[in-house]
């Protein structure tokens, strides 16, 4: 009866343990600047900031930044626009965090099929407008949603060869409200495909099996599912590694990090089989 109850008890100190680290699991401001190198003053005000209401996006989200990439890339996005000369001042302002708010919130309609991709990109222009100070670069963001399937035309930075590699770039009507005139645009936007290639390759990766079975869009499919597909893969996210590099290396060396770990050939095979 003694050991019956010291294994009982053992099993209930095992069950605190697991509900311990699943209550836990969600990011400091610390925890953002050490593993992400995001400014601590951005990481903080992400970190603190209450749960939108009424907001798709984050339905049944007890926190704003919860541990998945369609989540903390929010940080480390404006953490990456105060490098490219955004003033902070702006970044954590009320408007900035409402504007990117109510496009996501737009975004989550789309995905849960409430309107379609053309009422998605007006809403989002609309939510933009009234706080536009980069006209041109609004004008040329505009033009590019536009396109029913987003792809990069000819010289522009806006868009990637693979439309599953664009499907978030409304979040980039943001970036034309940034009244800094010392920001780097097309850095900011270099840095965003950047990110997104590599988060979204992650997503993707998660995905595969459902998104085969929905017929569901993803970068592995669009790449193909073979050798000259896992190539391509590789190297988009050596791609985002470099142009990382030069901008937040601890979030270039995380990515570093990951690809090393990261058996793209066996997962593809797995996939396969």
């Amino acid at each position: 009866m003694i050991e019956l109850l010291e294994k009982k008890r053992g099993f209930i100190q095992t069950l605190n343990r697991i509900s311990s680290k699943i209550l836990h699991m969600f990011f400091t401001k610390d925890d953002l600047k050490l593993a992400y190198g995001v400014d601590l003053d951005i990481a903080e005000a992400y970190v603190n900031r209450p749960v939108p209401t009424e907001n798709l996006y984050w339905k049944n989200r007890s926190i704003y930044i919860p541990p998945a990439p369609g989540y903390f890339f929010m940080p480390i996005y404006s953490d990456i626009l105060l490098r490219c000369g955004a003033e902070k001042e702006f970044i954590l302002s009320d408007v900035f965090f409402k504007l990117n708010e109510s496009i996501l919130h737009s975004a989550a309609l789309l995905e849960h099929n409430q309107i379609d991709w053309y009422n998605h990109v007006s809403q989002s222009i609309e939510y933009a407008r009234p706080s536009v100070t980069r006209p041109i670069l609004f004008s040329e963001i505009n033009e590019y949603l536009s396109q029913p399937v987003l792809r990069k035309q000819g010289n522009s930075l806006l868009g990637t060869r693979f439309p599953s590699l664009n499907r978030a770039d409304s979040y980039l009507l943001s970036i034309a409200c940034i009244p800094s005139e010392h920001f780097d645009e097309a850095k900011a936007i270099q840095a965003w495909y950047a990110l997104m290639t590599y988060f979204l390759i992650q997503d993707d990766l998660a995905d595969i099996k459902d998104d085969l079975r929905k017929n569901e869009e993803n970068v592995l499919i669009d790449a193909g599912l073979d050798d000259a597909g896992l190539l391509l893969i590789t190297e988009m996210i050596d791609q985002s590694h470099d142009a990382l590099l030069t901008i937040n290396p601890i979030l270039s060396n995380r990515i570093d990090y990951k690809r090393k770990m990261m058996d793209l050939k066996e997962i593809i095979r797995s996939i396969i089989s």
